[in-house]
Protein backbone atom coordinates (compact mmCIF):
# COMPACT_ATOMS: atom_id res chain seq x y z
CA UNK A 1 0.00 0.00 0.00
CA UNK A 2 1.05 3.60 -1.64
CA UNK A 3 1.81 6.47 1.44
CA UNK A 4 -0.26 9.46 1.13
CA UNK A 5 1.63 12.76 1.08
CA UNK A 6 0.55 16.05 2.31
CA UNK A 7 -1.71 18.74 1.07
CA UNK A 8 -0.37 22.45 0.36
CA UNK A 9 1.76 21.53 -2.65
CA UNK A 10 0.43 21.34 -6.55
CA UNK A 11 2.60 19.26 -8.99
CA UNK A 12 3.36 20.24 -12.39
CA UNK A 13 0.10 18.06 -13.75
CA UNK A 14 -2.16 20.25 -11.66
CA UNK A 15 -2.40 17.21 -9.47
CA UNK A 16 -1.94 17.74 -5.59
CA UNK A 17 0.49 15.55 -3.70
CA UNK A 18 -2.32 14.54 -1.15
CA UNK A 19 -3.93 12.58 -3.53
CA UNK A 20 -1.17 10.84 -5.10
CA UNK A 21 -0.28 7.34 -4.49
CA UNK A 22 3.40 5.87 -5.29
CA UNK A 23 4.23 2.36 -5.52
CA UNK A 24 7.50 0.83 -3.46
CA UNK A 25 9.12 1.31 -6.72
CA UNK A 26 8.37 4.90 -7.52
CA UNK A 27 9.72 5.63 -3.68
CA UNK A 28 12.45 3.71 -3.88
CA UNK A 29 13.23 5.92 -7.53
CA UNK A 30 12.40 8.90 -5.32
CA UNK A 31 14.55 8.33 -2.45
CA UNK A 32 17.67 7.17 -4.58
CA UNK A 33 17.07 10.43 -6.22
CA UNK A 34 16.86 12.86 -2.76
CA UNK A 35 19.96 11.01 -1.95
CA UNK A 36 22.42 10.97 -4.89
CA UNK A 37 20.46 13.96 -6.49
CA UNK A 38 20.45 14.44 -10.55
CA UNK A 39 21.17 11.10 -11.93
CA UNK A 40 20.43 9.32 -15.33
CA UNK A 41 18.32 6.18 -15.69
CA UNK A 42 21.54 3.95 -16.09
CA UNK A 43 23.15 6.09 -12.94
CA UNK A 44 20.07 5.14 -11.36
CA UNK A 45 20.16 1.25 -12.23
CA UNK A 46 23.38 1.07 -11.12
CA UNK A 47 23.09 2.76 -8.09
CA UNK A 48 20.15 0.41 -7.46
CA UNK A 49 22.66 -2.41 -8.05
CA UNK A 50 25.36 -1.41 -5.78
CA UNK A 51 23.43 -0.03 -2.93
CA UNK A 52 20.09 0.08 -2.31
CA UNK A 53 19.56 -3.43 -4.34
CA UNK A 54 20.53 -5.13 -1.33
CA UNK A 55 16.87 -4.60 0.07
CA UNK A 56 15.24 -4.05 -3.30
CA UNK A 57 15.81 -4.88 -7.16
CA UNK A 58 13.69 -3.42 -9.83
CA UNK A 59 13.99 -4.81 -13.52
CA UNK A 60 15.14 -2.14 -15.63
CA UNK A 61 12.17 -2.54 -17.90
CA UNK A 62 10.48 -1.53 -14.43
CA UNK A 63 12.70 1.38 -13.62
CA UNK A 64 12.54 3.06 -16.87
CA UNK A 65 8.71 2.98 -17.25
CA UNK A 66 8.53 4.74 -13.48
CA UNK A 67 11.15 7.73 -14.50
CA UNK A 68 8.78 9.26 -16.92
CA UNK A 69 5.28 8.53 -14.77
CA UNK A 70 7.21 10.28 -11.92
CA UNK A 71 8.04 13.29 -14.52
CA UNK A 72 4.07 13.43 -15.82
CA UNK A 73 3.20 13.27 -11.94
CA UNK A 74 5.24 16.51 -10.97
CA UNK A 75 7.21 14.26 -8.55
CA UNK A 76 10.52 14.63 -10.67
CA UNK A 77 11.82 16.72 -13.78
CA UNK A 78 14.22 15.72 -16.47
CA UNK A 79 16.02 17.21 -18.68
CA UNK A 80 17.89 16.46 -22.22
CA UNK A 81 21.86 16.24 -22.52
CA UNK A 82 23.26 16.38 -25.67
CA UNK A 83 26.41 13.83 -25.76
CA UNK A 84 28.25 13.90 -29.46
CA UNK A 85 29.45 10.47 -29.39
CA UNK A 86 26.58 8.95 -27.43
CA UNK A 87 22.69 8.72 -27.80
CA UNK A 88 20.75 12.20 -26.03
CA UNK A 89 20.61 11.24 -22.23
CA UNK A 90 17.70 12.08 -19.82
CA UNK A 91 18.85 13.38 -16.45
CA UNK A 92 16.24 13.21 -13.40
CA UNK A 93 15.95 15.01 -10.10
CA UNK A 94 13.35 15.16 -7.80
CA UNK A 95 10.73 17.92 -7.16
CA UNK A 96 9.35 19.60 -3.88
CA UNK A 97 6.01 17.97 -4.72
CA UNK A 98 8.26 14.41 -4.82
CA UNK A 99 10.03 15.06 -1.81
CA UNK A 100 6.33 15.77 -0.01
CA UNK A 101 5.19 12.58 -1.34
CA UNK A 102 8.65 10.67 0.13
CA UNK A 103 8.02 11.76 3.26
CA UNK A 104 4.04 10.54 3.02
CA UNK A 105 5.38 7.27 2.31
CA UNK A 106 8.25 7.10 4.75
CA UNK A 107 5.92 8.04 7.24
CA UNK A 108 3.61 5.43 6.57
CA UNK A 109 3.40 2.21 8.73
CA UNK A 110 2.44 -0.66 6.41
CA UNK A 111 1.58 -3.89 8.29
CA UNK A 112 2.85 -6.69 6.92
CA UNK A 113 5.05 -4.97 4.47
CA UNK A 114 8.80 -6.34 5.19
CA UNK A 115 10.09 -4.76 1.79
CA UNK A 116 8.48 -1.63 2.29
CA UNK A 117 9.81 -1.58 5.75
CA UNK A 118 13.52 -2.61 4.80
CA UNK A 119 13.21 0.18 2.44
CA UNK A 120 12.80 2.78 4.69
CA UNK A 121 15.12 1.89 7.16
CA UNK A 122 18.04 1.95 4.25
CA UNK A 123 17.25 5.12 2.93
CA UNK A 124 16.35 6.61 6.97
CA UNK A 125 18.62 9.25 7.07
CA UNK A 126 15.65 11.33 4.99
CA UNK A 127 13.23 11.06 7.80
CA UNK A 128 13.13 11.21 11.36
CA UNK A 129 13.88 8.99 14.21
CA UNK A 130 10.31 8.98 15.38
CA UNK A 131 9.05 7.52 12.02
CA UNK A 132 11.25 5.09 12.05
CA UNK A 133 10.58 3.79 15.53
CA UNK A 134 7.41 3.32 13.97
CA UNK A 135 8.13 0.94 11.72
CA UNK A 136 10.05 -0.74 13.73
CA UNK A 137 7.50 -0.65 16.48
CA UNK A 138 4.86 -2.08 13.94
CA UNK A 139 7.09 -4.76 12.75
CA UNK A 140 7.96 -6.08 15.94
CA UNK A 141 4.23 -6.11 17.39
CA UNK A 142 3.67 -8.77 14.15
CA UNK A 143 6.38 -10.88 14.84
CA UNK A 144 5.84 -11.02 18.59
CA UNK A 145 1.98 -12.01 17.42
CA UNK A 146 3.56 -14.77 15.29
CA UNK A 147 5.70 -15.92 17.79
CA UNK A 148 2.86 -16.33 20.52
CA UNK A 149 1.16 -18.17 17.46
CA UNK A 150 3.44 -20.64 17.21
CA UNK A 151 4.15 -21.11 20.55
CA UNK A 152 0.47 -21.61 21.34
CA UNK A 153 0.96 -24.64 18.56
CA UNK A 154 4.10 -26.14 19.79
CA UNK A 155 3.02 -27.98 22.74
CA UNK A 156 0.10 -30.14 20.40
CA UNK A 157 3.13 -31.20 17.95
CA UNK A 158 3.48 -34.82 18.95
CA UNK A 159 7.20 -34.84 17.15
CA UNK A 160 5.67 -38.43 15.99
CA UNK A 161 4.18 -39.22 11.96
CA UNK A 162 3.61 -36.35 9.83
CA UNK A 163 3.80 -34.13 13.28
CA UNK A 164 7.20 -35.02 13.19
CA UNK A 165 8.34 -32.84 9.59
CA UNK A 166 6.10 -30.24 10.61
CA UNK A 167 8.17 -30.07 13.54
CA UNK A 168 11.08 -28.93 11.75
CA UNK A 169 8.60 -25.80 10.15
CA UNK A 170 7.32 -24.84 13.43
CA UNK A 171 11.09 -25.05 14.94
CA UNK A 172 12.00 -23.08 12.10
CA UNK A 173 9.07 -19.98 12.75
CA UNK A 174 9.47 -19.96 16.07
CA UNK A 175 13.71 -18.98 16.11
CA UNK A 176 12.66 -16.81 12.69
CA UNK A 177 10.49 -15.07 15.09
CA UNK A 178 12.89 -14.63 18.37
CA UNK A 179 15.29 -13.90 15.74
CA UNK A 180 13.61 -10.77 14.12
CA UNK A 181 12.27 -10.01 17.99
CA UNK A 182 15.59 -9.65 19.16
CA UNK A 183 16.55 -7.37 15.91
CA UNK A 184 14.28 -5.53 16.10
CA UNK A 185 14.78 -4.85 19.66
CA UNK A 186 18.34 -3.92 19.15
CA UNK A 187 17.64 -1.40 16.36
CA UNK A 188 14.79 0.12 18.92
CA UNK A 189 17.35 0.58 21.34
CA UNK A 190 20.31 1.89 18.33
CA UNK A 191 17.34 4.43 17.53
CA UNK A 192 16.88 5.64 20.56
CA UNK A 193 20.66 6.65 21.35
CA UNK A 194 20.45 8.87 18.00
CA UNK A 195 22.81 8.87 15.23
CA UNK A 196 26.64 8.64 15.98
CA UNK A 197 27.32 11.82 13.49
CA UNK A 198 25.09 14.00 11.64
CA UNK A 199 23.87 12.94 7.53
CA UNK A 200 24.63 15.74 5.63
Amino acid sequence: MAGRARAGIVTRSGVSPATVSVTTTEASVLALLAIEGEQSGYDLLQLSKKAIGHVWKPARSRLYTVLPRLVELGLARSRKVEQKRRPDKHLYRITRPGRVVLDAWLGTVEPGAREALSLKLFVGGLTSTESLVGQVGQYRRERVELLEQLREIEPSNTRRGHDRYHWFLLRLGIEDAEHDVRWADWVLAELERGPSEPIA
